[in-house]
């Protein structure tokens, strides 16, 4: 069972990292997974029956596929009283304590994410993971009352309905390096199965769902991240480069002074002939993340193509692409560089 789970869980990271799209930025997560705690050994079996389990947890991740997860867990399992201890059977020792444990983890978490659609409605995208962390446990009450090392191994599957909140599916291994207590049955008279009894260490595992919120923006579309291949296939005989339109700081509104320099470029598009296109290619400067530039440069080049579809240009000749920082004109270290990066350039390609 345990290697069929690995090879599943194996197949599921080589898919999603074949559907995966280009790298979002680096960022914080958060979320909150709950569900049943089953003990997983026979002597830790024999004190408990299955609980619950809680776990808030916070991480951080550096690219799209790697992070450091922190959580913390916390479990509560009822006692067997089936088994042992019942004064039914003559022994006068009560099992009738609730186990509890909290325990404090840290390790890697790796992940590749799978996104597809833009819909608000249908899930936007998947991201699959898995995480082994160290861990702190402390016993607080029945047979777990120890500190202890301890090891958690485990992953699952981020379902995203927005940008950033996601449904949870995760299932985790626990071990803490301390033994229930009593480690040996006080009776023979208790019935019990080999393994009952002795200093093993407790084992459970746990399953359940989860939110998450994730800070970071989503990893950007492939088509999105070639707007060069906009139009593959279209002949180009010539490229008249028209002056740049210029924008404010984290601004798309068309400044005054930029409308006579639009007034010019709409004058020689329509004076062109034949068969012809025009890129309006946003940009930015370098600060912000880069998909919040990319976006900011989208929507400059959208604010253009519409200014001149309202001064007589058809529509169908004109196409907005945002390059968000990727393209400057000049140094981004001073606030003069900054400055000119802030444009869209109107490019006209034509055939005759």
């Amino acid at each position: 069972m345990v290697r069929s789970g690995v090879r599943f869980l194996g197949s599921a990271f080589l898919v999603a990292f074949l559907l995966s799209p280009a790298a979002a930025d680096p960022g914080f997560f958060t979320g909150l997974d709950i569900g049943l705690a089953e003990p997983t050994n026979a002597n830790y079996r024999a004190h408990v029956h299955t609980g619950a389990t809680a776990n808030p947890y916070l991480g951080y991740m550096f690219n799209p596929y790697l992070g450091l997860q922190s959580q913390v867990q916390f479990a509560f399992m009822p006692a067997d009283d089936e088994n042992r201890g019942l004064r039914a059977h003559g022994i006068d020792q009560d099992e009738s304590h609730v186990t509890s444990v909290f325990g404090l983890g840290l390790g890697p978490r790796l992940a590749v994410p799978a996104w597809w659609g833009d819909s608000p409605i249908l899930i936007r995208g998947m991201e699959v993971y898995t995480t082994v962390q160290g861990m702190l446990v402390q016993g607080m009450s029945g047979r777990l009352e120890k500190t202890s090392g301890g090891l958690s191994v485990g992953g699952g599957i981020d379902f995203y309905f927005t940008d950033h909140w996601a449904l949870s599916l995760f299932g985790r291994w626990q071990r803490a390096w301390q033994s229930p207590r009593p480690e040996f049955l006080p009776d023979d008279r208790v019935v019990q199965s080999p393994g009952e009894q002795g200093p093993n260490d407790a084992d459970w595992a746990t399953v359940g769902i989860g939110v998450k919120y994730d800070f970071r923006e989503p990893p950007v579309p492939a088509a999105a991240a070639c707007p060069e291949c906009v139009c593959p296939k279209c002949p180009v005989t010539k490229k008249i480069l028209l002056r740049s339109v210029m924008f404010d700081f984290d601004h798309t509104t068309i400044r005054p002074d930029s409308e006579p320099v639009l007034d010019e470029a709409i004058r020689v598009i329509n004076e062109q002939q034949g068969n012809f296109s025009v890129i309006l290619g946003g940009h930015t400067d370098d600060i912000g993340t880069q998909s919040y530039n990319r976006e900011l440069s989208q929507r400059r080049a959208d604010a253009v193509r519409e200014y001149m579809i309202n001064h007589g240009v058809p529509a169908e000749k004109l196409r907005a692409v945002g390059y968000g920082e990727t393209k400057p004109v000049a140094d981004n270290s001073t606030p003069e560089g900054r400055a000119r990066n802030r444009r869209v350039d109107p490019n006209l390609d034509g055939e005759e």
